[in-house]
């Protein structure tokens, strides 16, 4: 005969649950403090926070001017920028009032940040930036800060002439002193898309080409300043003339330009400017014959500082054309004429 096990009564059964449930509390407690531990023991390899201790000036990003083709700029473009700040009333800091910011791994930072303590917002620091950074900068009661320039005659790929940049200046206090700099350029650039006549059946090599001013509106010079407010440059001597040298040869098809040059903007309207090209033609015999050919006067220009200017030339036997001209990629000028004739 099977005995009948009694049943578990109520409060038997109630005590089992609530030991059970009072270690899953007690297991729960365990688990989420050593979750605590092991966060606060990886909090240091998390993303940093940014730097709001201090008072160094903070430099978020740099862009080109221009709306149509702002960005930051990479490695590629810019890595290094001259910063100059000054009082309101345009005295350089006693500390770091010159420093060199640098673009690495996404961040642009100094070795040297010049601290920004004024609290006054009706008299904040003024903040000017420049490249090349090496360069040095003199100080201006009045606020026309500057730093010294060279222009020279550049060669077929703008690498001879140092590209200068010049920052909109921008203010600055203890409680915003992390800025964003606007960069333009100082120079202008020429480029031209030469090409050869298909009548030509010699071998055109190109190796020079003559900027002519008549009334000579072009500059050049080795001890010309850069405004920091304005950009403008100063101190260059006019010129009528200006060769640019180096060496590409010619094709049928040139549909982009082949020679760039960075030059000053000119200190005036020119109502008669030219080039003159040489070619050096490659006879079908082997022998070499250096020619050089005028285009006709271009309808009256003012190169400007960040204009991209092109010209369209073709050379034949007779001659060079100048077929037309066109302005692009720095800036869009809407008054120059972009469709010359001869």
């Amino acid at each position: 005969m099977v005995k009948k096990m009694p049943a578990m009564q109520p409060d038997r059964c109630n005590k089992v649950e609530r030991e059970k449930m009072m270690k899953m509390k007690y297991t729960d407690i365990l688990l989420a403090s050593v979750a605590a531990l092991v966060f606060l023991g990886c909090d240091g390899d998390g993303v940093p926070e940014p730097d709001t201790e201090g008072n160094a000036l903070q430099l978020r990003s740099v862009e080109l001017s221009d709306p149509s083709v702002t960005r930051a700029l990479g490695a590629t473009q810019l890595t290094k920028i001259g910063v100059y700040v000054t009082d309101n009333a345009h005295a350089a800091l006693s500390k770091n009032a010159k420093s060199v910011y640098e673009l690495a791994n996404g961040t642009w930072s100094s070795t040297t940040p010049p601290d920004i303590t004024v609290t006054n917002t009706s008299t904040p620091n003024r903040l000017y930036a420049f490249a090349p950074s090496d360069l040095s900068v003199t100080n201006s009661s009045v606020g026309n800060h500057s730093v010294p320039v060279q222009v020279v005659a550049d060669n077929f790929n703008a690498s001879q002439q140092v590209d200068y940049l010049c920052a909109t200046p921008l203010t600055a206090t203890a409680a915003s002193r992390a800025v964003t700099f606007t960069m333009n350029h100082a120079l202008a650039k020429v480029s031209f898309r030469v090409s050869k006549s298909a009548n030509v059946q010699e071998t055109l090599t190109l190796t020079k080409i003559e900027l002519l001013s008549s009334t000579s509106r072009l500059q050049m010079g080795s001890s010309g300043t850069m405004n920091l407010s304005t950009g403008t440059l100063n101190g260059l001597a006019s010129t009528n003339s200006i060769a640019l040298e180096g060496s590409t040869v010619l094709s049928t098809l040139q549909k982009d330009p082949n020679v760039s040059s960075l030059v000053a903007p000119m200190s005036a309207t020119e109502t008669r400017l030219s080039f003159r090209l040489t070619v050096n033609v490659t006879e079908t015999d082997g022998s070499v014959t250096p020619r050089s050919f005028e285009t006709a006067v271009v309808s009256a220009v003012q190169w400007k500082a960040g204009y991209h200017y092109v010209y369209a030339i073709t050379v034949d036997k007779m001659g060079g054309s100048l077929t037309n001209v066109k302005i692009d990629a720095w800036k869009s000028d809407a008054n120059q004429n972009t469709g010359i004739g001869i």
